[in-house]
Parts: structure tokens; C-alpha cells; sequence
């Protein structure tokens, strides 16, 4: 036993000492020129690699300023990818009979470039290509054929010419902390570019599905991740939207002001929100769909916190080569405010073409209101509404001005606020919705002492010049409640507006009239 022990010991300290040494005895750098060229066969990119040094646990060669080039049916003065450190991981046994044989690649912090041509081509594309063999030279019809040559045995070597078509492929390929611009001419979208990217590929190969990780971890407090697992492949060189995806999406704790540094988008400052959730994410053949949760926290628009979660329970496809958006389900819940929402969007033109369907039953509108008013629709940030909706209102044509088709129905609403010192009560208005028309009931209006009957037509509401035609009417009315009435119901020309003029009643007219009669045939006794 005492024997075995000092054996292993012994061994140990063996293995010990060659870790310590191998790397100081074994100079990487006289493999430089046979690596390059094998990532350059691999990758089929020119490739140029600095200083190279070994690394034992994990065993791997490091190698300073790497640049892989871009294809040259690209035209662009970036290289398609560079990085200040390469990991390259390569199998020992080979590389000690000085044979490399790559195993993974690992880009530390590198630079990506991704472009999509006008064709729809991405520069990427051509990793993947596999060299078209050389056409064998054609012999004149009269020529006596050539004796046939011998078939190589197992043991033969292959040409060379047939070794460096291999396919590209490897057991690992990971990028840490990445950065990827994306140029997309075929949309005319300008370079965009993103930060701390993560990406392991396992398993690729050309004509083969491999399996796929990567996360994004954006900036700011909590964890802000979203992370994509699952496989893809084989990848589709001629269509690299039709290439087949299917994993599942966790987002956990990301804030739109992330989103908005890390997508460098404008269009998010005004909005903010904590979004988690899960999903299922498939791609056939260009069609994409997602099945869902998605739950949004301290949600803020222009600056205003909105109060309440906003919920989506989802199925969505999106035709990538059509840019048609299919919903087939959507409901949300603004806080305990369920609304379901179906249809397409069709987001090639400008602007986005609707055909979608709304609907909401006993829904409270204080949610809905709140919502709206941070947007500027319909009522003011600090207006509170209550009520119940009941809605089913499809919104068909251009998503700025759509042409609406069903019915709109509010129940005991009562409208408040600091600009509202007395609540304004409207117990029911129905709002009847076709493509030309909106058409309201005879509704009542009622705020103090003070009660408005009417109802109104709005025509032609898609175009510039809609017709509104409205009828009010009051009796004994007093200006301050009109006032916030009209505040109530949004009319802008009311803002700053105040007084205390009380409409006169129709017994107060009558006797003005008798008056006024008598100034005319009497004028010198005349008194008001």
C-alpha cells in the first residue's frame, strides 16, 4: 500500500512538473503559420493572428490582435470580425506530434460586423460555403480515353485541393462580451450597433442542426438579461431568414432604458418599464412564432408612472419574408383590466397596414384611462376615471388614422380631477363605429348643478378635413361647471379657461323678452 501511495505521489508530481514547464518548453509560435491557415480554411476569410501562448487549464492557444476578414462580395472598409484575444482550443495528443487539429473558438470582446445586402444575402453566409469542386478537363471526341487510375486506399491521403473545401465546422464556437453591428440594405436600415453580447454554438457544421446559447446583459441595476437557448440549423445560406430556430426566450428584470441604451433607439427614451417573462420561440422556414408571458413593472410613459402591471398571455407569428405580424391571441391585463386583441399588421409599409380586433367586457376604465392619458389621448395625465367598458371595435387601414367597424359602450362614469373641482357624472354613452362614422347616443352630462343633454356625429374622421356635427343642450347653466365638463370630455379650448356666469332659465328669458318688447314701443320707459 505504502508502495502504491508513493507511486501515485510520484506521478503526481510528474504531472505537476510538466504542467509547470510544458508551457515555458513548447513555443506555440512556430505552430502560427499552420493555424492560420487552417482557420483560414476553415472560415474561408483571410485571417491574420498576432502573438500566440500556450494555456493549460483549459488547455488552449491564446492569440493577440486577431482580425478575420470580410467577404470580399461585401463591400466595406470594416473586417467581418476582430478581436484583441482568440482562444483556440486544439486537441493535445495531435499537437505534440505537431499535427493541429482546432477544437472550439472563443472571441474575447470582439467586434462583430453582420450586413445584409439588397439581395437579402448576409456576409455570413459564405462561412458555411463549401468551394465548388474544378471542372475536369473535357477530352476531344476522337482522343483514346486515358487508363483508368487506381482508386485511393483508406490509407491514402486525400489531394490537397479536396482537403481545404472541407466545410466549416467545430465543436465550440463562443463569443464573450461581443459587439455586433447590423447593416441591413435590403430594409435601407442603417448600422445599428449592440454591447455585451454572449453566443456558444455547439456541435456546428455545415448541413447539420447545432445547438445555440445567447444572452445580452444590458446595462443599469438588477440582473437585465435576455437569454435565448435552445437549436438551430442547418443553417439556410441562400435564405438565413428561412434557417429552422426552436428554444425558449427568458427576459428577467430588463428596463426599457436598458433596451434603449443597448438598441441605441430614440423612439424608448420616453418609455420605461421592468419586463420578465418566457417564451417559446419556433422558426419554419421563415415563419416565426412565440407563445408567451410577458409581465411589465413600474411602467412610465413620458414620465408619468403609470400605477399598475401590464400583463400579456400571447401567440404571435411574424412572416419574416412578408413582414406580416399574426396575432393570434393577445390578451392583456392593465392591472385587473382584461382586453383581448387578435388580427395582423402588416409592417412593410409606412405607415403599418391594421386589421386587427378589440374587445373588452366590464372593463374598468380607470386603468384604460390613466393609460391613455399619459399617451395624450382622450383625457388628461391627472384626470381619474371610473366606470366599465364594453367594447368589440375592429380598426382596419393605416395604423395613424384607422377606419374603425363595431360598437363602444361606457357605463356610471365619473371623471375627476385637480382641473375638475366637481366630478362630472355621465351614467351611460354608447358610440356607434363604422368606417365613416362615429355616432354617439343622446347622452347626459351632469357636473354640480349643472346638466348638458346631447349627442354628436363625427364624418370622414380617416381624413384631414373630418365633419363633426354636435347638438348640446342646457338650461340654468353655470359657465364654471361647463367648464369642467368640456375639460372632461378632453376639449382642448377649454385648458385655462374659468368663471362663474350662470346661463339664464327659460322663465328669466321669457321675462327679458317682455322687456325688451316694452324698451321698443315705449322707449322712455324703458327699465330692464
Amino acid at each position: 500500500m505504502r508502495k502504491l501511495i508513493g507511486v501515485l505521489v510520484a506521478l503526481v508530481l510528474i504531472v505537476v512538473i510538466a504542467v509547470i514547464a510544458l508551457p515555458s518548453l513548447v513555443n506555440v509560435n512556430q505552430y502560427h503559420d499552420k493555424i492560420q491557415a487552417e482557420l483560414q480554411q476553415k472560415l474561408h476569410r483571410q485571417i491574420k493572428l498576432g502573438d500566440m501562448s500556450l494555456k493549460l487549464i483549459p488547455f488552449s492557444i491564446r492569440v493577440s490582435s486577431v482580425e478575420i476578414g470580410e467577404d470580399p462580395k461585401f463591400n466595406t472598409e470594416r473586417p467581418f470580425a476582430s478581436t484583441q484575444q482568440l482562444a483556440v482550443s486544439a486537441k493535445l495528443l495531435p499537437l505534440l506530434h505537431h499535427d493541429i487539429q482546432v477544437n472550439s473558438v472563443e472571441l474575447i470582446d470582439p467586434k462583430i460586423e453582420l450586413i445584409r445586402n439588397a439581395q437579402g444575402v448576409w456576409n455570413f453566409a459564405s462561412l458555411q460555403e463549401q468551394p465548388a469542386p474544378a471542372p475536369a478537363p473535357s477530352q476531344p471526341s476522337n482522343a483514346q480515353p486515358s487508363p483508368a487510375k487506381p482508386s485511393p486506399t483508406p490509407n491514402q491521403s486525400q489531394p490537397a485541393q479536396q482537403k481545404s473545401g472541407q466545410a466549416f465546422s467545430l465543436s465550440q464556437l463562443k463569443i464573450t462580451n461581443g459587439q455586433v453591428a447590423i447593416t441591413d440594405q435590403q430594409k435601407h436600415q442603417s448600422r445599428a450597433v449592440y454591447d455585451h453580447i454572449d453566443l456558444a454554438l455547439s456541435n456546428y457544421a455545415a448541413g447539420k442542426p447545432f445547438d445555440l446559447s445567447l444572452a445580452a446583459h444590458l446595462p443599469g441595476q438588477g440582473d437585465q438579461y435576455v437569454k435565448f437557448d435552445g437549436t438551430a440549423g442547418p443553417m439556410n445560406d441562400k435564405n438565413s431568414l428561412a434557417t429552422p430556430l426552436d428554444g425558449r426566450l427568458k427576459l428577467n428584470q430588463v428596463s426599457l432604458a436598458g433596451v434603449q441604451k443597448f438598441l441605441n433607439s430614440p423612439q424608448l427614451q420616453q418609455y420605461d418599464a421592468s419586463a420578465s417573462g418566457d417564451a417559446s420561440v419556433r422558426n419554419d422556414n421563415g415563419n416565426m412564432n412565440s407563445v408567451g408571458q410577458l409581465q411589465l413593472n413600474n411602467v412610465r410613459v413620458r414620465g408619468i408612472e403609470i400605477g399598475y402591471p401590464i400583463k400579456a398571455d400571447y401567440n404571435i407569428g411574424d412572416n419574416l419574408n412578408t413582414d406580416i405580424i399574426t396575432i393570434s391571441k393577445l390578451n392583456l391585463n392593465l392591472g385587473p383590466t382584461p382586453i383581448s386583441m387578435s388580427g395582423t399588421v402588416n409592417t412593410r409599409p409606412t405607415p403599418a397596414q391594421l386589421n386587427v380586433q378589440l374587445k373588452a367586457s366590464n372593463a374598468s376604465l380607470s386603468e384604460m384611462a390613466r393609460l391613455a392619458g399619459a399617451f395624450g389621448v382622450a383625457f388628461n395625465p391627472g384626470t381619474q376615471v371610473a366606470g366599465t367598458l364594453n367594447t368589440d371595435v375592429r380598426a382596419q387601414g393605416a395604423a395613424n388614422k384607422p377606419a374603425l367597424n363595431g360598437n363602444l359602450n361606457a357605463q356610471n362614469l365619473v371623471i375627476s380631477g385637480k382641473d375638475i373641482p366637481q366630478p362630472v357624472k355621465v351614467p351611460a354613452i354608447n358610440l356607434e363605429l363604422t368606417p365613416n362614422t362615429v355616432k354617439s347616443n343622446n347622452f347626459t352630462a351632469q357636473s354640480g348643478g349643472t346638466s348638458l343633454n346631447g349627442n354628436f356625429a363625427l364624418t370622414n374622421y380617416t381624413s384631414p378635413n373630418g365633419i363633426i356635427d354636435a347638438a348640446i343642450r342646457t338650461s340654468g347653466a353655470n359657465l364654471g361647471e361647463l367648464i369642467n365638463i368640456a375639460k372632461a370630455y378632453g376639449v382642448s379650448a377649454a385648458e385655462g379657461m374659468s368663471g362663474t356666469f350662470k346661463a339664464p332659465s327659460s322663465r328669466q328669458i321669457g321675462l327679458c323678452t317682455a322687456a325688451l318688447d316694452r324698451c321698443r314701443t315705449r322707449p322712455s320707459t324703458c327699465q330692464i
